[in-house]
């Protein structure tokens, strides 16, 4: 017969691998068995690995309501009343940072906020030391209020102060945020995408005066202002938790390819992992991201939002990494035309956004890599110089979207003065009256408010789900 006397206790931590005991006999130690049941038995949530914040209201065995329990940045504590029972987004990777994100409502106002759970790198700067530096930027999101470190790694491995050398320490940080729409995919007008885009734009130009960098500039970190956002709000920026401070040479940190999407990675951050010396990330390669942010929804979405087929640039930008997507992009942005079945879904200005964008960035590309492959002994002036230029980089990238914003505002008036003028002239208009509408079907050339997520454009890539001035912005010295 099999001998049963013994087991093993193992804890999988999604944070810094497993971890368990010895075989243990429970005939020779029966009292360490006895206390294993009694602590899995444990009504102490936090014996069982619970987190004791979050308190439920069950009703027939079903979770029906909740609230999450936090504390501000004086640690007086606060309750907000959850919107869900479940996160509405969750990072369920094996190891990293976990992220969590619960809409909850403002126990004071009732306005809908985002609280976001995640465990950071023991070595990296906590996400709300930036948002702390963003309160007050017009296309950012905006932090309500963050709490003390919850806990770290380190402290439930049982190494006391003996860690293995491949040991890394995560940092767990609870911060709550304003709530904004939908993801930018979810636009249904040429302009909204262009708003959109350009307020994010403009937000990061703000970040970066204040020496922040974005670093993940992706379509997942955009998303849409709220129906009734001010200028300037229209698209708002998420997710820090990679950003970066400019160092006291006046550069930031060297490009990585393990940070960011390779879908909206910079030539730069792509060829990194091939370069002995890779250059710093700097705003050009977050330019570069939102770039192939608005080259994604124009060759797999129409002007009204409505998914198309996926093209084939994505999907072998999307299949390839490192160098060789480096090159495909090197070869995208120096190619001039665009295919006949995308110019078509888009209005001109659009286009004419597009053609600009590309025509800005490919320069700065080509010198970039010029400096890597020939390596002259003045690079760093060079990318200083590139550097303190950076005002005008994003001054001429803004001015695009505002004169195609414009463009599409004239458009509009046009198209609306021409239907009123029809209208009024029209012997029809005047003698029948109008004709009744079916609210039950929708007209076969008509779109929906909202395309179905289910509908929504899902590459697989490796790294997904692992966050104004009511002028041109063009005044703002960096």
């Amino acid at each position: 017969m099999p001998d049963n006397s013994s087991f093993t206790n193992q804890i999988e931590d999604l944070f810094a691998g497993a971890q368990y005991t010895p075989s243990i006999d429970i005939n020779e130690d029966p009292r360490v068995f006895v206390r294993l049941v009694l602590g899995l038995s444990s009504p102490n949530e936090s014996d069982i690995g619970l987190d004791p914040s979050i308190q439920w209201t069950i009703e027939n065995g079903r979770k029906v309501r909740g609230v999450l329990i936090t504390r501000g940045s004086d640690n007086t504590e606060i309750v907000y009343p959850l919107l869900n029972v479940d996160p509405f987004f969750r990072r369920n990777n094996i190891r990293g940072r976990c992220t969590t994100c619960w809409r909850v409502s403002d126990p004071v106002s009732g306005e809908e906020l985002l609280v976001k759970d995640s465990w950071r790198a023991g070595h990296s700067i906590s996400e709300y030391a930036y948002l702390q530096e963003a309160l007050g930027i017009s296309g950012v999101v905006q932090m309500v209020s963050h709490g003390p470190e919850r806990g770290q790694t380190k402290d439930f491995r049982g190494f006391e102060n003996d860690f293995p050398g491949d040991f890394e320490n995560r940092m767990e940080t609870r911060l709550a945020m304003k709530c904004y729409g939908d993801p930018i995919v979810e636009f249904t007008s040429a302009k909204q995408l262009l708003c959109a885009l350009r307020d994010a734009i403009a937000g990061h130009k703000r970040l970066f005066k204040k020496g922040i960098l974005h670093r993940d500039v992706s379509i997942q970190n955009v998303v849409l202002g709220k129906p009734e956002a001010e200028p300037g709000d229209c698209g708002v920026l998420i997710d820090l938790d990679m950003a970066t401070r400019r160092g006291e040479d006046g550069f930031h940190p060297h490009t990585d390819w393990r940070i960011g999407i390779p879908l909206y990675q910079s030539i730069m951050v792509l060829s990194s992992n091939s370069l002995s010396q890779p250059l710093p990330h700097d705003h050009l390669d977050d330019l570069e991201s939102f770039l192939y942010i608005l080259t994604h929804i124009l060759y797999s979405y129409d002007c009204h939002g409505a998914l198309h087929e996926v093209d084939d640039l994505l999907t072998d930008w999307d299949e390839c990494s490192g160098t060789i997507a480096a090159c495909l992009k090197e070869s995208f942005l120096a190619r001039q035309f665009l295919p006949k079945n995308i110019s078509m879904r888009w209005p001109s200005a659009s286009l004419d956004v597009f053609r600009g964008f590309k025509d800005l960035i490919l320069p700065m590309v080509d010198q970039k890599v010029a400096l890597t492959l020939a390596r002259p002994e003045n690079g760093p002036e060079i990318l200083k110089a590139l550097m303190l230029d950076a005002e005008h980089h994003y001054n001429g990238v803004i001015r695009l979207f505002d004169t195609g914003i414009a463009a599409l505002e004239k458009d509009d008036n046009y198209e609306a003065s021409s239907i009123l003028q029809r209208r009024s002239t029209s012997p029809q208009t005047l003698l029948q009256p109008p004709a009744e509408r079916s609210y039950l079907k929708r007209r076969s050339d008509g779109y929906p408010d909202s395309q179905p997520l289910v509908k929504r454009l899902k590459l697989k890539t490796s790294s997904s789900f692992s966050s104004s001035d009511t002028d041109s912005s063009s005044s703002d010295s960096l």
